[in-house]
């Protein structure tokens, strides 16, 4: 599995097209923090917000980064679960270091003090947002949907929908939590439907992928 994962990274840095969704998060990630940010919990809500999209954007990229050609070779040799499976850690390694970034970066500029544990609440709610946002990449790319237009559509319907349902797990349910500056167990209720998520996401890639 890492040797694919390795090979799925050197295709995605080959075709640079990872870098516009990297340099938007850290373009408003810059703006963000570029002066005071306000208090730490709901500082870090404004880059869950943003993770989410970006998330979604490099999953699609990561997804999409080989023909499809090329991605039937690859799962002839590792098989349609192993390379899907691939594209689903390497996604969240990405989101991973995204949510890593966003965690640290206030740390590091902002005047107002970030205790342990607010940086560990607003760790983990980049990364359940950050993962939720995978789990929708991967619903929207190939194979579930093939056409890129209607997957550019799919997966902006669904990054809007999740900011109009309101504090439903995982993502509304993390914003209210960091926005309220109130930590509760509805980060760790949303942390497993985050993860719930992404797993069926990548079920359903792995079972669809042989009929497209």
């Amino acid at each position: 599995m890492t040797a694919l994962v390795r090979y799925l990274l050197a295709d995605v840095l080959r075709a640079q097209r990872f870098l516009a969704p990297s340099l938007l998060f850290g373009a408003v990630l810059g703006m963000l923090y570029s002066s005071d940010a306000g208090p730490p919990l709901p500082a870090y809500a404004g880059a869950c917000a943003l993770i989410y999209p970006v998330a979604v954007w490099l999953t699609v990229v990561i997804a999409t980064a080989e023909d499809p050609v090329r991605r039937s070779v690859t799962a002839a040799t590792a098989g349609w679960a192993r390379t899907q499976a691939a594209v689903t850690l390497l996604s969240a390694a990405g989101a991973t270091a995204l949510a890593v970034l966003a965690t640290v970066v206030p740390v590091l500029t902002q005047s107002r003090p970030y205790p342990v544990d607010v940086v560990g609440l607003g760790f983990a709610g980049l990364l359940v947002c950050g993962l939720t946002g995978v789990g929708v990449g991967v619903v929207c790319s190939r194979p579930v949907i093939v056409p890129p237009g209607w997957s550019v559509l799919a997966a902006s319907g669904l990054v809007a929908l999740a900011f109009v349902v309101g504090r439903v797990p995982p993502f509304g349910a993390v914003l209210g939590v960091l926005a309220d500056g109130d930590a509760t167990s509805r980060v760790a209720v949303s942390a497993a439907c985050a993860l719930i998520f992404v797993t069926a996401a990548t079920v359903l890639a792995t079972h669809l992928a042989p009929r497209r």
